[in-house]
């Protein structure tokens, strides 16, 4: 029986996925991540943030003891490869934890996040991954990729560049859903079911669920329904009050609470780009896709 890892590196959280090939499946034994924003203030500064960084660092010293004994793999997204220090960074994680970390350009995310829902749902797919530098956008069906994109919105990116109070004021709202609106323009076509797999996703899930632990809104939110009703209603009571106020238990941490109303405004977006009224849910994201890959699943 072979065990595999996959880590994959964002630029507000880090994942892990340890898995088992079991009669020639993948299941999964292991699921943990942290939020470390590796990709704080990168907009103005071009460089990491040294907090950030001695986060993130702890965090992969943590995926290595939890995947012991299993072929591991860790991919890093736009959290670094917008970093001019990036290099420096991974010599020093491979030093330190033993992981080698490979950066991964936008079109290949895309793909990653698309191959794990693709083998779990039938039909036409599209896939969103909105991330906190970038949001990947990825249409097909089966094991072929009809289009996809890699593009600069991401909730840590957008507070950043558009929220200056907290909670923001309408017309801070207003001008980050224009921006959205006008980025995704350079969206793919896409038919089929919108499934979403990021952590903003299995946030609204939690809350959907009236759960208050990730672990249970991940488990238990995998093919859940969300309407755009409910992400609207969402997105006003979260838009309404300061950050401290929007964590709920865990479901929404405090590494999250200041840039979730961002991230949903990128959600809505999506959704009406492609004329959808509701967003499913999964876990099957990056890590999956290089799990699939690794096992050549």
């Amino acid at each position: 029986m072979s065990t595999l890892a996959a880590v994959d590196l964002g630029s507000n959280t880090i994942k892990l996925t340890v898995a088992e090939i079991r009669g020639g499946e993948l299941t999964s034994i292991t699921e943990w991540g942290r939020i470390t924003r590796i990709g704080r203030g990168l907009d103005k500064t071009g460089k990491l943030d040294s907090e950030a960084v001695e986060k993130t660092l702890e965090a992969l010293a943590i995926c290595r003891d939890m995947a012991r004994g299993a072929r591991i793999r860790c991919v890093a997204t736009a959290g670094l490869r917008g970093a001019s220090d990036a290099g420096d960074f991974i010599e020093r994680a491979r030093q330190e934890t033993g992981i080698e970390i490979e950066i991964i350009d936008g079109l290949r995310e895309a793909e990653l996040a698309f191959r794990g829902p693709a083998a779990r749902y039938p039909g036409p797919l599209i896939v969103l991954d909105v991330g906190g530098r970038s949001t990947e956008l990825v249409s097909g069906e089966g094991a072929a990729i009809e289009a996809r994109a890699s593009l600069p919105l991401g909730g840590v990116a957008l507070t950043e560049r558009f929220f200056a109070h907290d909670p923001p004021l309408d017309e801070e709202l207003e001008a980050c859903a224009l921006h959205a609106r006008t980025i995704l323009e350079d969206a793919p076509r896409g038919r089929g079911r919108l499934i979403g797999v990021s952590g903003t996703i299995h946030a609204l899930a939690g809350i959907e669920l009236g759960v208050d632990d990730i672990e249970t809104a991940v488990e238990r939110g995998e093919g859940l329904g969300i309407s755009r009703a409910k992400l609207d209603e969402v997105f006003r009571s979260l838009a309404a009050v300061p950050a401290k106020d929007r964590i709920r238990g865990t479901i929404i941490p405090s590494g999250r609470a200041d840039v979730i109303v961002a991230a949903i405004a990128v959600v809505r977006e999506v959704m009406d780009r492609y004329g959808t009224r509701e967003l499913i849910a999964s876990k099957l994201g990056v890590r999956y896709g290089l799990l699939a890959e690794m096992a050549g699943t």
